[in-house]
């Protein structure tokens, strides 16, 4: 059966039901996690899978939840987009530590659920929204952020202190600012010491930002949102950090920047102190600092130097005493350092790299990453004790495929979230003592699974590597059209791309169902990462330093070069699709390639890097000011002259993350150049456009378009 633009984003889903935001009770019991409804392919529910009965359940459907239909916030939606959460129902949850309640945040409330007696409260003030809603760690209190400051609820007494009162007027407390959310991946505001007894927490000052007028223009109107954009080249917004003693309400601002410029890039505790990370403006330089919660006295962890940038991560993990673990790219490639009295040792090398650090104690690490191929996920333990000489990691997991664990808390058993090229996955629960496996969901495409009738169709993707002109190893995935064996017909070939720094899409994983419905219709579909892409060691990635939108370039034509050699491959129809950094490199593919590449979609696309952020921009362009001919020459406006193939340009209207202002240019120029172009553009919808009617309405324009052109 051919899949339709239609079934594809309609209930129930095709795929990718499997549960989602797993986690082991605190008493190891059960396993909570969240699914899609059978009935909304939008709403989330919360299910249990006891582990001695091996029953799931659904333990609260969303629907039940009694929350008032309120309009989110500008904090709110400015969340969601920067987390990229798009569902509704139950989005998120957390246990208490003795696993007495569970905490719901849902439409700006807080909920708390007796575990034992099934009864939901809201415990928050009705007529105001919350955001950043987390237990202590004791559970005595929660806390969470109202109208820019931040709140403490003790449960046992049900009251409600503020923990600050200034916020307002460009002033928020307890909140991650924009530039932290979007490109540091850090969104947290607040931190509690894990004795209750202190707070630490952001004070973030975005008047030094320049207001300017963002337009988002709605199918009935306009609005003019006025906001303070970080603009590459100009001001951040200036970010402190208290910490505040509970019982006497004593603040220590600290001091953790050597240049008022610096960036706040990580903030945890280390025992009785706060473990902060900072990252200097050209981001080629990260510190981690501790200080001491009740005075603010500072004393140094190490610092990281590089010659183009640091990537950020979340593997600062303290085990006791002065002993932490960390990871570090200082020798080419992510690995795994053990700190013991400021001295430090490795613990991995050679090929591959240590992604997460998923568990740790004084004895043992447990980390994600990959040591054969990069288009794997593998969890590996690592001995730590120093009784012995560092062995190699042992792999804990064996099934060629991408796997993603959590690891229960005492480190004995993990959740394993497992898929590949040919399985849409299964959710198995492994135990370190005896190495079993208990798999507890699967997505197996049996007869009455939803994708069954269009089975016989699907399009096997095929993963392989190409030489790029270096000598390094470029990873492609291919997906053949639809009934292509056998048959001397040629078929036109879509080089679906993103292409931008940080983004791995090749992978032993279950593809998207997007792939199928191009192979459906009779293309091939290609996916390429080309030199600049993520999950690789830093001579991979490096390149694209002080010049983007050129080796990325390079590698997708020969991409296609190799693509032309392949004897069901039409040479002469080659499309090329992608969003945001991939509809960026939809152009600079189509005016630099124009031989190559006939017709192209780019949705979202960046065009001018002087109008996206500071944060992202200047990791790899450095600033406009000290790096104006790189700014230049990574402009889609230089090439758009050379470009001769036919173009859709598409852009949601009140995008805030790719400023409608990129697509908008573009037209002008375009126009400037007596070229001609397509363009589709949809009110109200922002950067992801994930909408089900405006999904609908976008594939099934790009598949006409396609058809035409190719």
């Amino acid at each position: 059966m051919k899949l339709t633009v239609e079934r594809l984003f309609s209930d129930p889903p095709l795929t990718g039901t499997l549960p989602t935001n797993l986690k082991f009770s605190p008493d190891g019991n059960f396993i909570a996690f969240l699914k899609v409804a059978d009935d909304n392919r939008e709403r989330m529910d919360l299910w249990r899978y006891t582990i001695d009965s091996g029953i799931s359940e659904c333990w609260i459907n969303a629907t039940k939840l009694v929350v008032p239909a309120g309009k989110l916030s500008v904090a709110e939606k400015a969340e969601r987009e920067r987390k990229r959460q798009f569902a509704t129902g139950i989005t998120s949850y957390s246990f208490s530590a003795d696993g007495a309640y569970l905490l719901i945040p849902a439409d700006g409330a807080g909920y708390l659920f007796d575990t034992a007696s099934g009864v939901l409260d809201r415990f928050t003030p009705e007529g105001c929204r919350q955001t950043e809603l987390r237990f202590s760690p004791k559970a005595t209190f929660v806390s969470y952020v109202r109208d820019h400051d931040l709140y403490r609820y003790e449960i046992a007494t049900r009251t409600e202190t503020a923990v600050t009162t200034d916020g307002g007027g460009g002033i928020s407390n307890g909140l991650a600012d924009f530039i932290a959310q979007e490109e540091m991946h850090r969104f947290e505001g607040y931190w509690w010491s894990p004795d209750e007894t202190f707070l630490a927490y952001t004070r973030v000052d975005e008047n030094p930002i320049e207001v300017t007028q963002r337009f988002e223009i709605e199918a009935d109107g306009c609005n003019v949102i006025e906001q303070r954009y970080p603009y590459a080249g100009a001001n951040n917004a200036n970010v402190e950090l208290f910490v505040q003693e509970l019982v006497s309400g004593n603040v220590q601002r600290l001091g953790y920047g050597c240049a008022d410029d610096d960036y706040l890039a990580r903030v945890s505790w280390a025992g009785d102190c706060v473990a902060v990370q900072s990252q200097s403006r050209n981001q080629q330089e990260l510190r981690l600092q501790f200080f001491a919660a009740d005075t603010g006295n500072s004393r140094p962890g190490l610092t990281e130097h590089s010659d183009t940038w640091i990537d950020l991560h979340d593997n600062f993990k303290h085990l006791s005493a002065d002993r932490f673990l960390w990871t570090s790219e200082r020798d080419g490639s992510s690995h795994l350092y053990l700190y013991s009295n400021g001295q430090a040792r490795q613990l991995t090398r050679g090929d591959g790299r240590v992604n997460r650090i998923l568990y740790a104690s004084d004895e043992r690490v447990l980390f994600s990453g990959w040591f054969d191929t990069p288009v794997e996920q593998h969890v590996y333990s690592l001995a730590i004790d120093g009784t012995d000489p560092v062995s190699s990691p042992t792999a804990l997991t064996r099934q060629a495929g991408w796997h993603d664990v959590v690891v229960a808390a005492d480190g004995g058993r993990f959740i394993d979230r497992f898929t590949a090229l040919d399985s849409p996955g299964e959710v198995r629960i492994g135990s370190l003592a005896d190495g079993s496996l208990q798999t507890i969901a699967t997505d197996a495409i049996t007869q009455g699974h939803p994708y069954f009738a269009y089975l016989d169709d699907h399009c096997s993707a095929t993963l392989g590597r190409l030489q790029a002109e270096d000598g390094q190893w470029l990873h492609y995935r291919l997906t053949r059209p639809a009934r292509t064996q056998g048959s001397a017909k040629k078929h036109p070939v879509i080089v679906y791309v993103y292409g931008g720094p940080g983004v791995q899409r090749v992978r032993n994983e279950w593809a998207p169902l997007l792939l199928q419905l191009f192979a459906h219709n009779g293309y091939g579909v290609f996916e390429l990462d080309n030199r600049g892409s993520g999950n690789r060691d830093r001579r991979f990635q490096a390149p694209i330093y002080h010049k983007l939108g050129a080796i990325e370039v390079t590698d997708q034509v020969s991409g296609a070069e190799f693509l032309q050699t392949l004897e069901w491959v039409d040479a002469d129809r080659i499309g090329v699709f992608g969003h945001s950094y991939g509809g960026y490199m939809t152009l600079m593919c189509l005016a630099k390639a124009p031989e190559i590449f006939k017709a192209g979609v780019a949705v979202a696309p960046i065009s001018d890097w002087r109008l996206y952020d500071t944060h992202y921009t200047e990791r790899y362009l450095a600033t406009p000011s000290t790096n104006a001919e790189g700014y230049e020459q990574s402009s889609v406006f230089p090439y758009l002259g050379r470009l001769r193939g036919k173009l859709l340009l598409i852009h949601g209207m009140a995008d805030d993350n790719v400023l409608f202002t990129h697509s908008t240019k573009i037209y002008r120029a375009l126009q400037a150049s007596n070229v001609a172009f397509q363009m589709m553009t949809y009110p109200g919808a922002k950067h992801a456009l994930q909408e089900r009617d405006v999904s609908i309405h976008r594939f099934n324009l790009i598949l006409e378009f396609f058809g035409r052109q190719l």
